[in-house]
């Protein structure tokens, strides 16, 4: 059996833009050889804190001969999902999260460890991003959630020697989709992507606001507006702001004090049906005004609105990045 130590693997990876809609055209392809020396590079950089969905599909096998099973060891499948090419396929007990077979006693299979590392600043670091799905025997496919960092992301199997491996990985790279409602408007506003039902997405909103026409008095109770929205809205003389996505940090009213939870940013998941703030546990985020959403679609694009009247005398735009879940 070939060992999981280290090494710096290369590989070439390949790029797929696929069909309509526009947003899915960002999406990238790549293939990493589990018999290849060399990391997979993506061809486009990943936005510095923009989220980005990373899938990881396929088996392989890291021994120069057959998976022999057992109840403890786990059951090898027949051949490679992605077979290496010019290669006869053998067994395979690997994929990209668990060891499903050839599990050495006292552990038992499936077992979490994985070969596979991506780095997402040049190559400077490389980890196994995290993960806590189950095993997925029935596709071999997980999804890992990665902020990006200006640089491309690279995928590499860290394994000596990699001649006597066989399997190919196919990995998915999927940016989230960015939304921006203006306050001043009462619009909702879609996304272009479907959110499949049953399906988890996750939504980030950020950004602060002014829902009053004149601007925000300080105080200890009811708070200290900033001096003006993290993101403007366009055309119009913006003021003092106090709210957020998720909290009232200016401007609240005696006996509350403030940072008070309440906003009127709504989602809605049922083509406009019904319409809600998504539920949140988090705490007041002073430096970032972000908040971090989990929604289960419902085949329908996912819409947000503002609901206030009047809007004209609102100033301020919230950003909104939807991604589909790990």
């Amino acid at each position: 059996m070939s060992g999981l130590s280290q090494l710096t693997a290369r590989c070439a990876g390949l790029l797929v833009l696929a069909a309509a809609p526009a947003w899915a055209q960002q999406q990238e392809e790549l293939w990493l050889d589990s018999r290849s020396a060399a990391p997979v590079v993506g061809q486009a950089a990943l936005k510095q804190g923009w989220p980005y969905l990373v899938t990881m599909e396929g088996t392989f096998t890291v021994w120069g001969n057959n998976i022999a099973p057992g109840p403890q060891s786990g059951q090898p499948e027949p051949a490679p999902m992605f077979p290496s090419p010019g290669v006869a396929p053998r067994n395979v007990g690997f994929d990209p999260e668990f060891v499903f077979a050839g599990v050495k006693a006292p552990a038992t299979a499936p077992l979490r460890a994985s070969a596979i590392q991506v780095s997402l600043d040049g190559g400077k670091t490389w980890n196994h991003p995290a993960s806590t799905a189950p095993f997925n025997a029935a596709e071999h496919k997980y999804g890992y959630e990665l902020t990006g960092a200006e640089s491309a992301l690279q995928v590499r199997i860290t394994d000596r020697p990699l001649t006597d491996n066989a399997g190919r990985l196919k990995i998915v790279v999927v940016p989230a989709e960015e939304l921006w409602l203006n306050t001043r408007s009462a619009a909702p506003v879609p996304s272009k992507l479907v959110l499949q039902k049953g399906k988890p997405y996750r939504v980030t909103m950020q950004g602060t606001f002014n829902v009053w026409g004149n601007n925000i008095a300080p105080g200890p109770q009811s708070g200290q507006p900033e001096p003006a929205p993290m993101f403007p809205s366009p055309g119009v003389t913006n003021r003092n702001v106090g709210f957020d996505p998720e909290f009232v940090f200016a401007g609240v009213r005696a006996p509350a004090t403030a940072p008070l939870r309440a906003s009127s940013v709504q989602v809605s998941v049922d083509g406009g049906k019904t319409w809600k703030h998504p539920t949140s546990t988090a705490d007041f985020n002073a430096a970032e005004h972000k908040y971090t959403y989990d929604l289960t679609g419902e085949d329908a694009p996912l819409q947000v609105r503002f609901a206030d009247a009047p809007v004209s005398d609102n100033s301020g735009l919230v950003r909104v990045l939807l991604l589909p879940g790990a």
